[in-house]
């Protein structure tokens, strides 16, 4: 049997552009869940589009760190 060994890990610390992403993303979700909960009682006709609006931005919500990350990790 083979022995293989993890490479050790580097500790990695955040960077303020780091938290910045984070707490938008996470004021973003949020957002969402208001829009979710304020779509039962928004004016008749208005819905769905208001629950939609939240589905949209939490979906942005998640999308947003991702793509942070990537456009981060191409440029190095």
């Amino acid at each position: 049997m083979s022995d293989i060994a993890a490479p050790k890990r580097t500790r990695n610390s955040a960077s303020f552009a780091d938290v910045i992403v984070f707490v938008f993303a996470f004021a973003l979700f949020l957002f969402g869940l208001y829009l979710f909960g304020a779509s039962f009682s928004s004016p008749e006709g208005t819905e769905f589009w208001v629950f939609w609006g939240g589905l949209l931005a939490s979906s942005f919500a998640f999308l947003v760190p991702i793509v942070y990350r990537w456009a981060r990790d191409s440029h190095r």
